[in-house]
């Protein structure tokens, strides 16, 4: 992508329309820029798609960088526990609005003292630890899917079928996104290490680097594949695959089945940062704590930054140049799949991997809704072959009959039938409902 950069402007879709990629296009070339902690962070005790943790400090509490201040050990595989981003103190322990659910749910405030980033775990030795050990690790380190999804990282590599592929996902399909190349590009060498060690959890030989770069655009980190014996597969450069169930099927031609994962069909699929974070947590003992993202407004341009989480985004916005204030709205992780959130007070969380910021003369396009016209087109441009406006009346009467007809639960949420509206019809928040329902219906 980035030789190509000043010729590629889109990515080509089912359906016969192509999407804007040049927030992408503006942001590759700018490599990271670390920001310090704000005075005041906000830490949620769930940052991933299990139950919420619960504190294991309290108001007035000292914390450390890296330290473990929630989790729920009797919650189930699904629980992730979260670390403090700072050396500081327990300021306050109550319920905020969270930025993904939209739900009050319980939240740390944390004073900062100081900026100090010393490990709060122990390294440990690549081969001198067990697999259980090192899984062990993942979870102790809160680490989850940070390619959106906040899917705990330690299920995952703690897979008992026999899987016979590791695929890393570098596809890094969305428009405003730009991080995860920036990660390629500066940490090559710790990410490699990561998905080494995923491989040891996973016991696989067979790994897969799925990219849509060109032969000889990142040519360094492809090196460092060749070197290690990872095999690059390359993809076309459209949206919809990044989703693991159609990366899958483009890269080994396996059809994961409806209500099926991955490892139904003997693969496994991780993001790219979160084999740098595995790597980090094994070999560094660090939390994870921060993170890559990609900050783009027409004021500000594309900018990719590393941040801790917690961190207000009107904090981020302020060592930009730029304040709150002076944008309509603002979304969070993929302009395609995130929410919208209505002021920048609100957290950088693990799912976190980009901040889009609309100028008041770039207003939503949903504020004026038409009646749907049954055009058909949200039908065409689905990648996963579903209705989506037929499933979303199914979901406003709560039709559960018609929901689980028409298989809801299939939908990745990729946001393709809202962005292709004519009528501006937001389709995308009732597929999440209907697909939640679907899955909790069985």
């Amino acid at each position: 992508m980035p030789a190509d950069k000043e010729h590629v402007h889109h990515f080509k879709e089912e359906g016969g329309f192509e999407m804007d990629i040049s927030m992408k296009r503006e942001s590759i070339d700018d490599p990271f820029t670390e920001v310090p902690p704000a005075k005041e962070m906000t830490v949620f005790l769930r940052q991933h798609i299990g139950k919420e943790t619960e504190p294991l400090v309290k108001k007035g509490d000292p914390v450390r960088y890296g330290q473990k201040i929630g989790d729920l050990e009797k919650g189930g595989p699904m629980v992730v526990p979260v670390h403090s981003p700072v050396n500081g103190t327990v300021k306050a322990i109550k319920k905020l609005r969270h930025p993904i659910s939209q739900e009050l749910e319980k939240a740390f405030i944390i004073h900062t003292e100081d900026h100090g980033t010393d490990p709060f775990y122990e390294p440990m030795n690549f081969m001198g630890n067990s697999r259980e050990e090192l899984i062990d690790r993942v979870r102790e380190a809160g680490i989850v899917g940070l390619g959106g999804a906040s899917f705990p990282t330690h299920l995952k590599l703690s897979e008992e079928k026999k899987i016979s592929h590791l695929i890393i996902n570098a596809k890094e399909s969305d428009p405003n996104l730009a991080c995860d190349v920036r990660l390629m590009m500066e940490k090559g060498q710790e990410m490699i290490r990561g998905i080494k060690l995923m491989g040891k959890m996973l016991k696989v030989d067979n790994i897969l680097f799925a990219t849509r770069t060109k032969k000889g655009e990142v040519p360094g980190f492809e090196k460092l594949l060749k070197k290690n014996g990872i095999q690059i597969s390359r993809i076309r450069p459209n949206y919809s695959v990044g989703s693991e169930r159609l990366l899958v099927k483009e890269v080994l031609d396996r059809e994961v089945p409806s209500k099926g994962f991955p490892p139904s069909v003997g693969a496994v699929v991780h993001n790219v940062a979160t084999a740098y974070a595995v790597s980090k947590a094994v070999l560094d003992g660090e939390s994870l704590v921060s993170r890559g993202l990609t900050l783009y407004s027409k004021e500000t341009g594309g900018k990719n930054l590393w941040v801790r989480m917690g961190t207000p985004i009107e904090h981020v916005l302020n060592r930009c140049r730029t304040t709150g204030k002076k944008f309509e709205r603002i979304a969070i992780g993929s302009i395609m799949m995130g929410p919208t959130i209505p002021n920048a007070s609100y957290p950088v969380m693990k799912a976190t991997s980009g901040i889009t910021a609309f100028t008041r003369s770039e207003p939503s396009p949903y504020k004026k809704q038409k009646p749907c016209i049954r055009c058909g087109y949200c039908n065409t441009v689905c990648p996963v072959d579903i209705y989506p406006v037929l499933i979303m009346e199914a979901e406003k009467r709560d039709d559960r009959k018609m929901i689980k007809k028409y298989h809801a639960e299939d939908c990745i949420d990729c946001g393709l039938c809202s962005y292709v509206c004519p009528s501006y019809i937001k389709l995308t928040p009732h597929l999440r409902k209907a697909s939640f329902i679907a899955s909790k219906d069985g």
